[in-house]
């Protein structure tokens, strides 16, 4: 049964004319070949790297795009642990008379602190941390939230990561506070102004996904050959890119500054 479908699936790619080192990839497999890619072309001058919780979950890549020299600003779950001290694990010392491999792996001694869920910190902040900023003009008016961040070491793998910022966005609505949270490699000298506005790019490029939809065809499409496929993807995506050029040449509503 398995080879009957290996044998279908192998001739549907190829009268597809899908080339035979395309493979499946994962979002994050993907997104670490166009970061990589980008920083060693340098084309592209970029500094912030920001994505939603599926990216702000991939420790492995918040791991890489730090090892590239970048900050990031991923968006993460509310049940994302964290550690407000230093967590001081340390390698457990080599026991008499024991036998086996030594220790090579630290571990939480009796003083270490346990880790925290990052919703569980949103109280504990007081209300004079929390800056009102403006992050850009919206098709209903200024989009203004609420921010706060807190120095903490991040969870990796079940292990202690480097320290971070924990940032904490929440609506203005007092009836309904949506609360948003985000790690962040930036150095401490970075304001949290600059900090949230990097969080929150991934709202532009949502817009810029619906732009590319309604008004390039960007999802207009019914082939079943991957060469088509691809060239009607690339023609809409540089579409989109001269009418971005052409929007920020003429110029873009922006909001600045934040208030307290």
């Amino acid at each position: 049964m398995s080879q009957w479908f290996e044998e279908t699936a192998a001739g549907r790619r190829k009268r597809a004319g899908i080339p035979q080192d395309v493979r499946f990839k994962t979002k994050i497999e993907l997104a670490m070949e166009m970061l990589d890619r980008a920083h060693e072309r340098g084309l592209m001058l970029f500094q912030w790297v920001s994505g939603d919780c599926a990216y702000g979950d991939a420790h492995e890549f918040r791991k890489h795009v730090a090892e590239l020299g970048k900050w990031y600003c991923f968006e993460v779950y509310y049940d994302t642990h964290v550690w407000t001290d230093d967590p001081a694990w340390k390698v457990p010392p080599v026991m008499e008379n024991r036998r086996g491999r030594k220790p090579k792996h630290p571990k939480p001694t009796e003083g270490s602190p346990p880790a925290v869920t990052a919703s569980s910190l949103v109280s504990s902040i007081p209300d004079h941390q929390w800056q009102r900023i403006c992050l850009r003009e919206g098709d209903k008016g200024p989009r203004e939230f609420e921010f706060a961040r807190l120095r903490v070491f991040e969870k990796r793998n079940g292990e202690p990561g480097p320290a971070s910022w924990l940032m904490i966005r929440r609506s203005l609505q007092t009836g309904d506070r949506e609360i948003k949270f985000y790690l962040s490699n930036a150095p401490e000298t970075v304001s949290i102004s600059e900090m949230a506005w990097a969080g929150c790019q991934r709202w532009s490029i949502e817009v810029d996904f619906k732009l590319a939809k309604g008004e390039v065809g960007l999802d207009h499409y019914e082939l079943t050959k991957y060469r088509g496929w691809y060239h009607h993807i690339t023609l809409s995506m540089l579409a989109l890119a001269f009418l971005k050029a052409v929007q920020r040449q003429w110029g873009e509503k922006m909001c600045v500054g934040y208030s307290s």
